[in-house]
């Protein structure tokens, strides 16, 4: 099969899927039961992201895939000491060979971003079930998206958040609500950065100079993106290097232009001084860009940071620090460290079969950085290969 006739296969598909999606939530967005009661565990959210994402992008496939060290590179990374001691140079802390051993052959997926009425109205309603009567465009309007992501972050199993948050007052089940309303797959199908376009809505003018955020339109940083990534190299090996680049966006906002960046690069940093505006940014990093959602352990650190670009303090830490820090805990409660561990691989390009192969488990890394275990954080894995084997059952029957 052509990759014309495979895009054009896979946009047929991604337009039946998005009209099932919207009838779907059209017939039952009024049907709200106010006695559901649902016992929302910890990261209860991440697999219908993954399997979502599997049906569209295949970003969170191609993240975990990111994350699998074959054992020959891990022994190279832990030999890079020595060999720079050897021939008296400095210590490449990424060394190519390791990024060209690691990284998958296949570009990243790209996300083709298009804007949704829908989908916003979705988001819309979203928020007006936070309060128990009224409309969330209130006085309070900022507090109920505050709620709302520090609910979805529990949700994505984000270790700052590891207790569903207090509903807000005269919000009474709240919650509930909210868990019959969102609907993450509407975002996922159409791709945008809806809180850039959401928020000045609510903010006047005065506001939005008092703040400075003045966000940039999501398709002018996917230009100015590929004009940053023109330079792209057709060689695989080279194709690797590029995408382990990182990048910094000192005014990161809502994350337009980190989400545009992800097309072709795996690492970023953004920082900014409001931190409603790095949650919003995480909120999307977790639909759309998985690796500046949670960091991929061997590459240079993403990350969010909260404080001001142009100061001499030090910024803090919103995402990564509580990553490594749950990656810490996890190794250190370990007993017996396996020391291969197996994965399901495959190309994006060829049919959903199990390939296995042998991953080094990290045992003395410094840094407290994690084990390949971390590929199972969510279960990634696991909903992947699921999703996979249903797939080979139809087509079989």
């Amino acid at each position: 099969m052509n990759a014309t006739v495979k895009n054009s296969t896979e946009l047929t598909d991604r337009q039946e899927l998005r009209q099932k999606l919207i009838t779907g939530y059209n017939r039952n967005k009024t049907k709200i039961d106010p006695n559901l009661k649902r016992e929302l565990k910890h990261g209860w959210l991440m697999p219908y992201i993954v399997q979502i994402d599997n049906l569209l992008w295949g970003r969170w496939d191609y993240w975990a895939r990111c994350q699998a060290m074959p054992e020959h590179a891990w022994l190279r990374l832990k030999m890079e000491p020595a060999l720079a001691l050897l021939e008296n140079r400095e210590p490449n802390p990424l060394p190519k060979f390791v990024v060209e051993q690691t990284l998958p052959s296949e570009p990243i997926p790209k996300i083709n971003w298009e804007y949704s009425a829908a989908t916003a109205k979705m988001l819309d309603r979203t928020l007006d079930a936070i309060p128990q009567s009224g409309s969330w465009r209130s006085w309070g309007s900022l507090d109920y998206i505050r709620y709302f992501l520090r609910w979805a972050m529990y949700g994505f199993g984000h270790p700052k958040h590891p207790e569903l948050p207090q509903e807000p007052r005269r919000c009474e089940g709240a919650s509930m609500r909210l868990y019959q309303t969102f609907d993450a797959g509407l975002l996922m199908l159409y791709p945008e950065d809806y809180w850039g376009r959401l928020l000045p809505e609510i903010s006047g003018k005065e506001s939005q100079q008092a703040t400075g955020f003045f966000p940039t339109p999501l398709d002018l940083s996917a230009t100015m993106a590929e004009l940053i990534s023109s330079d792209a190299s057709n060689d695989v090996l080279e194709t690797a290097t590029i995408r382990a680049r990182s990048f910094y966006d000192p005014c990161v906002g809502t994350g337009s232009m980190m989400l545009a960046q992800s097309n072709s690069c795996l690492t970023g940093v953004g920082q900014d001084i409001d931190s409603l505006l790095l949650d919003c940014a995480l909120f999307q990093f977790f639909l759309y860009a998985p690796w500046l959602a949670i960091p991929i352990w061997w590459l240079n650190r993403s990350d969010l940071l909260l404080g001001d670009s142009l100061s001499q303090e030090n910024p803090v830490s919103v995402n990564a620090k509580f990553w490594y820090e749950k990656w810490r805990l996890l190794k250190s409660k370990k007993t017996v460290q396996p020391t291969m561990a197996t994965v399901e691989l495959r190309k994006s390009h060829e049919p959903l079969e199990p390939i296995t192969m042998p991953i080094a488990t990290p045992i003395a890394n410094n840094n407290g950085k994690p084990s390949i275990e971390q590929l199972s954080l969510f279960d990634v894995g696991r909903y992947i290969t699921s999703t996979a084997k249903k797939k080979n059952k139809n087509k079989n029957d």
